[in-house]
């Protein structure tokens, strides 16, 4: 970008990097992948308005000093040279990103849709990568030998030029108060954006390139081409600027706007830079409209910012039409004033959340249910907040896309709505609801000299019966915290004659577990016990423990929690 401080929308494009990395640990839905072929859409469609506006005001320019020349002034005849290199190195630049992102649609890569002219195969990895990093993606210190290191180059020779031509029209000044127009192409070890350590140590071609979707790198190509026609907006602005006076005829006059794209994602801010083709020093213009108005350019454009509103997507759908109206007030040389006025819309699209869980349908109640909830379409913009009917809502502090989510006791259902503070205000993004259910009761297994007891045939008196809680496998695998189990207060009893059960003994409660078990030696109970007769090992009950240390009682009936033994010889 040419200055320091970038927009929104700037913002949210430089971003999408780490969208697309994060894609990778999904399975990438055509839905988000139709969202990047829409975003690569919009911002062609700004490339190709940005193309015709550098045009215009070139023209322009070239028509004031011919002015001059017909006045007998011809001290700024000079800058028609100028303007023609201005441009033809901008068009060069741009025709080279348009040769890349051409290439993308040969059969070999992504090929093209003979209906549609999009991308055939919009998900198309391996070959991509190939093409962007070559046959030897480790050459160059980890840059590669293909067409992503030819683009670095390229992008990094034209703000040198940029930076070199500026410096020489301005007498010696850089721009970006003397910092000169920043790098294109930044290596996430010099990307603020990039946060993750183990990215921080890759290079700008792989980190952007690495197997990502070929739709995706169309959408990156035209956010080159938009930053190329920024620096070269800001190369004829400082070309005008020579001019003595610019003047124009009143039937001359356009209002034009520029949008940073026409697709916005609901809550998210639409942002259009609106200004006066072939204006002069002498007639600024006043500047009213939609949303909030912020003046640029010395008060000859003005950017303005509309919030995407989620009310115009029709219910069921994913996008919608939200219209916005701008105006300019220009002064003409009787006095009076020209209005001119622009109504028109940008697309406001619904934005996907995406989760990924272990079990994504269910959450098991009183349980620690991990869930990771992304909204891609936001980036690093996304700051969620997550709130819950019937359940307790923590967020990672290791990361704030992963909530644990611990329904209550009892809850049948759980509805979560997520929302993200974004831009100064909290958005919402829609409902997720979950069926609740119980944890699956663990079994209960019996083991004679370690062997599975068929629970009748008569047990040696001197055996070893070891009795053990055993949990559901799939639970336990998705919520390892929450299936473990401890056995409650285990008694030995026998029953003599129409005495009823007598307890001869006791053990100590088995230590928490994932398969807690107790052990019983028959030799320490079995005397005076006579073949045929029943020894009997209950249980007071089994808890399970879950991943806050809680014991929840687990639903067993008294018999579940008798194990009887026929005494043998």
């Amino acid at each position: 970008m040419a200055g320091q401080k970038l927009t929104p929308r700037q913002k949210m494009i430089n971003l999408m990097y780490l969208v697309l990395t994060a894609l990778l640990a999904l399975n990438v839905s055509a839905e988000v992948l139709q969202a990047f072929q829409n975003l690569a859409d919009s911002l062609q469609n700004t490339a190709e308005q940005f193309q015709k506006n550098n045009k215009d005001l070139a023209d322009a320019i070239k028509a004031a000093v011919q002015k001059e020349i017909e006045q007998g002034n011809r001290k700024n005849e000079p800058l028609l040279a100028e303007v023609d290199r201005v441009r033809a190195k901008a068009d060069s630049v741009t025709g080279k990103l348009r040769e890349y992102a051409q290439a993308l649609f040969d059969e070999r890569i992504a090929g093209k849709d003979p209906e549609t002219g999009r991308l055939k195969r919009l998900d198309e990895r391996e070959n991509n990568y190939r093409f962007w990093m070559g046959k030897n993606d480790a050459a160059n210190g980890g840059r590669g030998e293909g067409k992503a290191l030819e683009m670095h180059r390229l992008l990094d020779s034209f703000v040198d030029w940029a930076n070199r031509f500026y410096a020489y029209h301005a007498g010696g000044k850089l721009p970006n108060a003397g910092k000169g127009f920043n790098r294109l192409v930044l290596d996430p070890k010099d990307n603020p954006y990039v946060k993750e350590k183990e990215s921080k140590e890759k290079t700008w071609e792989y980190f952007t390139f690495h197997m990502t979707p070929a739709v995706a790198n169309l959408a990156v190509l035209y956010k080159y081409v938009n930053d190329v026609y920024v620096i070269e907006t800001e190369i004829l602005n400082l070309l005008k600027s020579k001019l003595s006076q610019v003047t124009f005829k009143i039937d001359s006059l356009v209002l034009v706007d520029a949008p940073r794209s026409e697709l916005v994602v609901a809550g998210m801010k639409f942002e259009t830079k609106v200004f006066v083709a072939a204006t002069s020093s002498e007639a600024k213009p006043i500047f009213s409209g939609s949303g909030n108005m912020k003046l640029v350019d010395g008060g000859y454009a003005a950017v303005f910012s509309v919030p995407a509103s989620a009310r115009v997507i029709p219910a069921g759908q994913r996008k919608g039409k939200q219209q916005y109206t701008v105006a300019a007030r220009v002064p003409k040389a009787d006095g009076s004033f020209q209005e001119l006025r622009l109504t028109k819309s940008f697309e406001v699209v619904k934005p996907e959340i995406v989760v990924t869980s272990a079990a994504v349908q269910i959450l098991y109640s009183e349980c620690g249910n991990d869930l990771n909830i992304d909204v891609p379409a936001l980036g690093e913009l996304y700051d969620p907040r997550v709130t819950a009917d019937n359940a307790q809502v923590l967020q990672s502090k290791q990361s704030k896309k992963k909530f644990r989510v611990v329904p209550r006791a009892g809850a049948r259902a759980c509805r979560l709505n997520v929302q993200t503070y974004t831009a100064g205000q909290l958005v919402d993004l829609g409902f997720l609801d979950y069926k609740v259910v119980p944890p699956p009761r663990p079994s209960i297994r019996v083991l004679v000299n370690n062997e599975l007891y068929n629970g009748v045939s008569p047990v040696p008196r001197t055996a070893t019966v070891r009795i053990q809680v055993v949990p559901d496998r799939d639970f336990a695998q998705s919520l390892p915290e929450d299936a473990r189990y401890v056995i409650d207060r285990p008694e030995i009893k026998v029953v003599k004659g129409l005495a009823g059960a007598q307890v001869i003994g006791t053990l100590p409660s088995s230590k928490v577990a994932t398969s807690p078990s107790v052990t019983v030696d028959l030799t320490d109970y079995s005397r005076g016990l006579q073949p045929g007769n029943v020894l009997y090992v209950q249980f007071k009950d089994v808890f399970r423990v879950n991943f806050q240390n809680k014991q929840v009682k687990e639903n067993f009936t008294i018999t579940e929690l008798t194990v009887p033994i026929t005494i043998g010889k």
